[in-house]
């Protein structure tokens, strides 16, 4: 397992405790949209790896690496299927979750986060990491383009 959140300095923990915080003093604008994105894809992945306390999961607190991670790519791409097909603004991540930004309007947001200093940069890279990790999880470099229902999440989480 892996905590950190990529080239961020903070771990899984350390960034959801963090980003939380931020929500309730940024007022707007495309910070707060990065915030939002953050705390969406932080459930998604925590639905992903579902709570089973008699198998040690407890949410998202870390990466998943080697036969977890296996396992949980597995199933993702299972329940996925093969169409990779999208159409970005079919996919805003306010499916299964709230956020104002589609999955492509992500990836730019990630960008504009980098480029600046203090925690959005922080942000930046802690969005990039979770976006590398699912791409993963969907089987490569941007193939995390659209959203398991709520049904195909179960079933996942229920490996």
């Amino acid at each position: 397992m892996t905590e950190r959140l990529g080239d961020s300095d903070w771990t899984v923990s350390e960034g959801r405790a963090q980003v939380h915080e931020l929500r309730r003093v940024v007022a707007g604008g495309r910070e707060y949209d990065g915030i939002e994105l953050f705390l969406a894809l932080s459930e998604y992945v925590e639905e992903l790896h579902g709570f089973d306390r008699a198998r040690g999961r407890y949410g998202f607190d870390s990466f998943y690496s080697g036969a977890q991670l296996e396992e949980l790519t597995a199933a993702v791409q299972t329940e996925r299927g093969p169409d990779t097909a999208w159409d970005p603004e079919s996919y805003r991540l306010d499916q299964p979750v709230n956020a104002a930004v589609t999955l492509a309007e992500g990836r730019e947001l990630i960008d504009w986060l980098e480029a600046r200093s203090g925690w959005e940069r922080q942000l930046g890279l802690s969005l990039r990491a979770l976006y590398a990790y699912l791409d993963q999880l969907y089987g490569g470099p941007a193939t995390f383009n659209q959203l398991l229902t709520p049904r195909e999440r179960q079933r996942v989480a229920a490996r």
